[in-house]
């Protein structure tokens, strides 16, 4: 077993951190974050292994400290959808890792109140830097006003922010490719807003593109609302009247599982009677029967490469403009191989 006399006694001379340990139990720096941080990715022998090595290097973590010698509080603020929602879940989980594996705190604001408190009052100078995932009407104000600086997350390119962006466009069309190969006369789109349906909405430019190159006539399903018992009885009562498309595109994971419970209420079989797929990559997806399709965002690079332009920003604030692009891929699985 590892002791403290395997740690370089360069280092026992200064504060330990998480890199520290790493490097003496020879593992990834997030593996330790999760093993101290207690979750549930890291086998119980490797997390007691860190905690024993972590405790004969006496660590211990100190934000105030921290802060005293950088000016810097520690502390980001990650604007984000509702909780509710797996894909904010997902990603805010990723991006935790990411910021405790350099000691950095998470500060979540899920709603526009939260962040119009933090701006507006002496709290915008607890956080250092912000990371907005999807919430473009509030990320540009968030940076003006908290004069803090902020990395976009989402389908949509900023001209003036650092940004990533979650390309789908290619995932979305090989699905509808294969809808379209499979000779099914009527494809459909299920959102569940009507901004979901436009063309400036990366997934619904690519249906209609699709649709209008192969001379179809676009069926877009506005549900009109994300709470999954009305969206199931919407989509049900859509099927009864209008008779069951031969294919699904759904907007994102969530309404592809409530549209194949939707399609079942009526008697409709995946893949038999409709090919369905999703957005998003959700584990769930597999589990179902038969299991479902989806667009896989590349999650865990998203998250690295946002967390890195954050911290090259507070390094650096006068550096260009920095963005990127990650690219979703498609997961074909049974529900599109009818």
């Amino acid at each position: 077993m590892s002791n403290s006399a395997d740690a370089p006694k360069s280092r026992r001379s200064k504060r330990v951190t998480l890199r520290d340990i790493a490097e003496v139990a020879g593992v990834h720096v997030m593996t330790v974050s999760d093993a101290l941080n207690n979750t549930r990715s890291v086998a119980p022998a490797t997390r007691a292994r860190i905690k024993v090595i972590a405790q004969e290097m006496n660590y211990v973590p100190n934000f105030a400290a921290r802060a005293l010698v950088t000016g810097r509080s520690g502390m980001i603020a990650v604007i984000s959808g509702a909780m509710n929602e797996p894909y904010y879940a997902n990603m805010v989980h990723v991006l935790e890792k990411h910021l405790m594996a350099d000691e950095y705190q998470l500060l979540l604001l899920r709603t526009p109140r939260e962040v119009q408190h933090l701006v507006n009052s002496a709290g915008a100078a607890s956080v250092d830097g912000a990371i907005a995932i999807d919430m473009h009407h509030l990320v540009e104000e968030f940076r003006d006003r908290a004069a803090v600086p902020c990395v976009s997350v989402g389908t949509l390119a900023h001209e003036f922010l650092d940004h990533v962006v979650i390309d789908l466009s290619e995932g979305v069309a090989q699905a509808l490719e294969i809808m379209l190969k499979s000779g099914r006369e009527r494809i459909a789109y299920v959102v569940t807003a009507a901004h979901m349906a436009r063309p400036s909405e990366v997934r619904a430019r690519v249906y209609l593109e699709a649709m209008q190159n192969a001379g179809r006539e676009p069926e877009i399903i506005n549900v009109e609302t994300d709470e999954f018992p009305v969206v199931r009885a919407r989509l049900a009562d859509y099927l009864r009247e209008n008779g069951c498309p031969g294919a699904l595109m759904c907007q994102n994971d969530e309404t592809a599982m409530i549209a194949y419970r939707a399609l079942h209420d009526c008697g409709f079989r995946v893949p038999n009677d409709a090919l369905l797929a999703g957005c998003d990559g959700q584990a769930h997806m597999e589990y179902f029967e038969p299991p479902l399709s989806t667009v896989v965002q590349p999650m865990e690079e998203v998250c690295a490469t946002a967390w890195r332009f954050l911290q090259q920003r507070l390094a650096n604030r006068d550096l260009p403009l920095q963005s990127a692009t990650h690219c979703g891929t498609l997961e074909v699985r049974a529900s599109l191989s009818g």
